[in-house]
């Protein structure tokens, strides 16, 4: 069973069901204020991959709609309230969440993935290949840098002390959007990064950018946890800051790198308009079905 803090739908005292093919793997992700929409691909895609596994969400506690759509797809929700002004962005406030849950759990799950929900789609299984206990830290795209990509560089420049930034700066960017590993180092990294963001003043917490920041002072800087950094484009691709050119569309609407592989998850394919079309395109039958339309 899943913790004492997880509900299923907008009820608490729900007991877990786990697939044994799938036993003792738990995919997390956060959806406070997305509509159904906004989630869609991530859920669907997620069961289309294969993974029959425990899911859990962080939700709003009004979103009725949403908590019955991902009752319908085996997702448990935990109710969570969570203001900007008071938290800061839900990005940044759902590693305190996350480190909870999961040191909640610790003794029933073997593996954690971590992820953004709204630009992010499963080709395959997200586990696939995970057989080693440490965190993965994913590259995003070659060849920019804390010194080279303007958005990264201001929210480094901006948190991080100058001696921090100057050995940071010729590093590449690893994205918290996806991370996934061991049930022991990951709870030591989202203990980390939870205790990091919450010591950060408020109203640098209200900036965003934090989560990345810190993220990657654990990678390059501090190493405090057991982790690996994963080239982009192999398990994960990340095609923010990819040109359009690393990438094709297969025939099943898949997005494939220029080597004809299938990572088996693409995040931020909203940034590139051609991938956002195929992938919505390949979950098109069902957009336009009433669950879908509403928030």
């Amino acid at each position: 069973m899943l913790p004492a803090g997880f509900r299923e739908g907008c009820r608490s005292g729900v007991r877990v069901t786990v697939n044994s093919c799938h036993l003792r793997r738990l995919v997390l992700g956060a959806a406070v204020g997305f509509r159904v929409g906004q989630v869609r691909i991530f859920i669907e895609s997620l069961r289309a991959s294969g993974y029959g596994g425990d899911v859990a969400m962080l939700v709003g506690p009004f979103q009725w709609r949403l908590c019955a759509y991902l009752r319908r797809h085996g997702v448990r929700t935990v109710s969570t309230w969570s203001t900007r002004k008071l938290h800061g962005p839900i990005h940044a406030y759902r590693f305190e969440k996350f480190a909870k849950l999961v040191r909640a759990a610790e003794g029933r799950y073997d593996y954690v993935l971590v992820s953004d929900v709204r630009d992010v789609v499963f080709q395959r299984h997200p586990f696939e290949g995970i057989t080693t206990r440490e965190c993965r830290f994913y590259l995003e795209g070659a060849p920019w840098t804390f010194a080279t990509e303007p958005v990264n560089r201001r929210w480094a420049k901006l948190l991080l002390s100058p001696a921090d930034f100057a050995r940071i700066s010729t590093c590449r960017i690893s994205c918290c959007g996806v991370v996934v590993g061991g049930i022991g180092p990951m709870t030591a990294y989202l203990e980390r990064m939870a205790a990091d963001l919450h010591a950060l003043p408020l109203r640098l917490r209200r900036e965003g950018g934090a989560d990345t920041v810190f993220h990657n002072r654990i990678a390059y800087l501090r190493r405090e946890v057991d982790l690996v950094i994963v080239e982009n484009n192999l398990h994960v691709a990340t095609v923010g800051i990819e040109p359009i050119s690393s990438y094709a569309i297969g025939n099943d609407h898949f997005v494939l790198t220029a080597d004809g592989r299938a990572p088996a998850i693409c995040h931020q394919y909203d940034r590139l308009p051609d991938l956002q079309k195929a992938i919505e395109a390949r979950f098109a039958p069902t957009l336009s079905s009433p669950a879908n339309r509403g928030g």
